[in-house]
């Protein structure tokens, strides 16, 4: 998480606006970090879809693999406290708290 403190630091060039290139470099970089920390929505339902029909084909009908509503609901309290700027990391102790890094 070094970049991001660069970046609060002021010490991060870039996100300079002549620094395209760079930029688009620096993210091509980072995608495999990032993208290794999650999986697509819709490959996860295939596996959880095959793991159940492994399992026992009956209990596929009674689960909501598309429902996205505890998602959403989740996504609007972090929002709710971003806005108020209270630290999501003093509510749920798996979210890492970015200051201390």
């Amino acid at each position: 998480m070094g970049f991001l403190r660069d970046i609060e630091e002021g010490r991060e060039d870039d996100f300079d606006e002549d620094s395209g290139p760079r930029l688009e470099e620096k993210y091509m970089r980072l995608f495999p970090k990032i993208g290794r920390d999650f999986i697509h929505r819709e490959d996860f339902i295939e596996i959880l879809t095959d793991l159940m029909l492994a399992i026992d084909p009956e209990l596929i009908n009674r689960v909501a693999l598309h429902d996205t509503t505890q998602a959403e609901d989740r996504a609007l309290e972090y929002k709710r406290y971003l806005n108020n700027n209270i630290p999501g990391s003093e509510m749920y102790p798996d979210l890492i708290d970015l200051s201390e890094d």
